[in-house]
């Protein structure tokens, strides 16, 4: 053997103890890498497990989204980890509702953050939650609202699913179900109202709007609605008071018990009445053309300048028992339609339907209608039949 090779064989021997001390301080890197990672992960989960329990829910969904993302144990085993804590979560806060341990509201927040994981079966956590007395009333009301809605009854509907408590697990799903029960509503009312529209019914409209506002609140589609009718309302009646006018003053220019019986003026029922806003009367005549007696004298109040009570000929339309307008705060019992929004009505009443707001006869002081008496308004509304004759002048 050459003395080169003898040599190099002695050099590559003493070379291996190298390469096996690389390989071990890899070994011994890799492990202490994966300890660290596994003390880490162990750590966050700890911090998630401590600040759920003591209700800083922010504080420990944050840790999940934003601490040690690229962690391969966190990638591997987090949604296990939290899934099985909040499984004995539940079971824990079942036998501390049952021990009285923790209050009703205490159990429901927590039930409802645990929800918000969607990582433990909805049957067990409903059947822990239904469990608690605080509840079972919004339970009942969010039933009785899918009920409702599937009955088509969208006013019912919403009245239930208002009453359904922020710790109900149901409750965002509530929330979706009163916002589809308020658009049915709507599209319902709409429609009714454009049907009611097309019939010169504006005051009927408006009031079948005033009556739902405690349900749809403040809507946008609402408010464009009701100035949609107001629009309409005053297309109608611009266009039907200068009508009104020169029929007025084609039939006369002044009618009393004296002289009606000389005007041929015709009804087409056995009624007949004069509104004479000069002195702010009323009267109903009873008969036929040429032979009426005056039966009724009324003390009214018409419109003020600026909303003043339409002149000319009209004959009763539609009637009901009570109105209120949302523009004016303001309403009326015993309405009987004369023409568009013109209205026998009584004294006007707060919303309450009690308050009377305006005792004033005599005098013009309403916003176009005719007011009068509870008793006069009440009379007019239960014995002029339809299409009656009405005179204002």
């Amino acid at each position: 053997m050459s003395i080169n090779t003898f040599y190099y064989k002695k050099l590559k021997t003493k070379k291996l103890p190298k390469r096996i001390i690389y390989v071990l301080a890899l070994l011994i890197a890799l492990s202490s890498s994966c300890f660290y990672e596994l003390y880490s992960y162990n750590k966050l989960l700890n911090n998630f497990k401590s600040d759920f329990d003591n209700y800083k829910f922010s504080e420990a969904n944050n840790l999940l989204i934003t601490k040690q993302n690229f962690n391969p144990f966190k990638l591997s085993m987090i949604s296990h980890d939290v899934s099985k804590y909040l499984r004995t979560k539940i079971n824990t806060l079942s036998d501390e509702i049952q021990d009285k341990k923790i209050s009703s509201e205490d159990a429901l927040i927590q039930f409802k953050e645990i929800k918000r994981y969607n990582l433990v079966n909805d049957d067990d956590l409903h059947n822990a939650s239904d469990s608690i007395d605080l509840i079972q009333d919004s339970i009942k009301n969010y039933n009785s609202g899918i009920n409702s809605f599937n009955n088509e009854q969208y006013s019912e509907a919403i009245s239930f699913f208002k009453k359904v408590s922020a710790l109900d697990l149901n409750y965002t799903d509530s929330l979706i179900y009163l916002d589809e029960s308020k658009s049915k509503l709507k599209e319902n009312l709409f429609a009714y109202c454009d049907n009611l529209i097309s019939n010169d019914y504006y005051s009927e409209a408006m009031s079948k709007i005033s009556d739902n506002n405690d349900l749809l609140g403040d809507d946008i589609d609402v408010k464009e609605k009701i100035a949609d009718i107001k629009e309409k309302q005053q297309e109608y009646l611009d266009k039907n008071s200068a009508i009104a006018e020169a029929s007025s003053r084609a039939l006369t220019t002044n009618i009393t018990s004296k002289n009606i019986n000389t005007l041929n003026i015709e009804s087409t029922t056995p009624y007949l009445i004069n509104v004479n806003i000069q002195d702010q009367k009323t009267y109903v005549y009873k008969g036929k053309a040429d032979k009426w007696q005056l039966v009724k004298a009324f003390p009214c109040s018409t419109g003020i300048s600026g909303e003043d009570t339409p002149s000319g000929s009209f004959t009763i339309k539609e009637r009901g028992d009570w109105f209120f307008s949302e523009e004016y705060k303001e309403g009326g019992k015993y309405w009987t339609q004369i023409t568009g929004d013109i209205l026998f009505h009584s004294v006007p009443f707060a919303k309450d339907k009690t308050t009377v707001l305006d005792y004033t006869m005599n005098k013009p002081s309403s916003h176009g209608c005719i007011r009068l008496s509870i008793d006069d308004a009440k009379w007019i509304f239960t014995n002029i039949p339809r299409e009656s004759k009405v005179i204002i002048k």
